[in-house]
């Protein structure tokens, strides 16, 4: 029964957490799967090719690719990648091949994409603020606008829009007696996770923007803390590196192999709930991530959602409401990442640790979320 209820589970966090296409692999020399780098290298060597980075690959999984579009419509082509791989390419649709899904599409190329709509929110609510503020009633976000001008109390001409998103102000994983922890480089928290600052006679108003279904609270580099040096030894040996796996209850010895034996061995068997794992260093780690003093607008197609994030939504949001599942290999078992999925009253989380440019060893700890509805 409690098998049953973790597979569940997972499929549930696997219908929550999709990953965007951000992996544009210059070379081949980037690339493990060899099938994949076989079909880089033959559309690299297609005459007369423009583009440096021809396709996009999810960080999580290299079995589905994106061919960019400016070779979408080129006849010869289509043509070329047919004859080469031996099996007609359809420039509209799928076409599978050696267990590689190909499609044509841009994924989050050039600021396109899950990156873009996120940029182009926050410059839209920019833009609308301003507007309001010189005397103008032309917004693309009027319901939204409007619930801003009435919770803050402004007026035309009584506040200033700063923008600061553009700034990705460094948010590093530290750590203290308390365990691993999400530090901030302004003079507060609140302050380092604004996109949109209003400034109102002597008050500082911080608003932190996300956009889409699934969001990231904190990207933090971890190179020094999981070394690679370590890893390929077989085990994390320094204070830090063996307090964050600590913090979730993972296995260190199973952890290094994830990445050793990659491409030799899938991990779906040691998928598991974990029990072990540090509930108040997990607190710790997701309340500073989360921050407090400021409002989070979400954004979504058709809607948004107007939240005050203070101490007591923090609490909330980072307490641990749900068992938590140590997902070795990610998802399917053979990737090069480790994945932990667990819910709060208020959010469905999943932290990852891997590479975000594709290679081996992990650069970095992520920690994604969804509303939970």
């Amino acid at each position: 029964m409690a098998k049953r209820k973790m597979v569940q589970s997972m499929k549930t966090f696997k219908q929550f957490f999709r990953e965007a296409f951000t992996v544009f692999p210059k070379s081949s020399n980037e690339i493990s799967d060899e099938n994949v780098k076989q079909l880089f290298d033959i559309i690299k060597a297609f005459p007369g090719i423009a583009v440096e980075d021809p396709i996009a690959m999810q960080p999580d999984s290299f079995k589905n690719i994106k061919i960019t579009r400016s070779l979408q419509r080129d006849n010869n082509f289509i043509s070329y990648l047919s004859n080469k791989l031996g099996k007609q390419i359809d420039p509209i649709g799928a076409t599978t091949w050696n267990g590689v899904k190909i499609e044509f599409g841009e994924g989050s190329r050039g600021g396109r994409g899950v990156e873009s709509k996120g940029l182009s929110f926050e410059s839209e609510l920019e833009n609308d603020l301003n507007n309001y503020n010189n005397g103008s009633n032309e917004f693309k976000h009027a319901e939204l606008v409007n619930s801003i001008i009435r919770e803050f109390n402004l007026e035309p001409g009584n506040f200033e829009v700063i923008p600061e998103g553009g700034k990705n102000k460094s948010r590093p994983l530290k750590f203290s007696t308390d365990g691993p922890y999400i530090a901030y480089s302004d003079v507060s928290i609140a302050a380092t996770l604004t996109d949109i600052t209003l400034s109102k006679n002597d008050e500082m108003i911080y608003l932190s923007l996300k956009h889409g279904g699934t969001v990231t609270f904190f990207n933090s580099g971890i190179t020094k803390v999981l070394p690679a040096s370590d890893i390929i030894d077989g085990k994390i040996q320094n204070d830090y590196g063996e307090a964050l796996l600590d913090t979730f209850g993972i296995d260190n010895e199973l952890f290094c192999r994830v990445f050793n034996d990659y491409s030799k061995t899938n991990f779906s068997e040691y998928h598991k709930e974990v029990t072990d794992y540090d509930k108040g260093k997990l607190f710790n780690l997701l309340s500073s991530g989360i921050g407090s003093g400021y409002y989070m607008i979400h954004g979504f197609k058709n809607t948004y959602k107007f939240t005050n994030i203070d101490e007591q939504y923090n609490k909330t949001a980072s307490t641990v409401t749900s068992p938590i599942t140590i997902l070795y290999g990610g998802s399917t078992g053979d990737g090069k990442r480790i994945d932990i999925t667990f819910e709060s009253a208020t959010y469905k989380f999943k932290i990852n640790i891997r590479n975000k440019q594709g290679k081996l060893y992990p650069s970095h700890i992520m920690c994604d979320y969804k509303p939970n509805k």
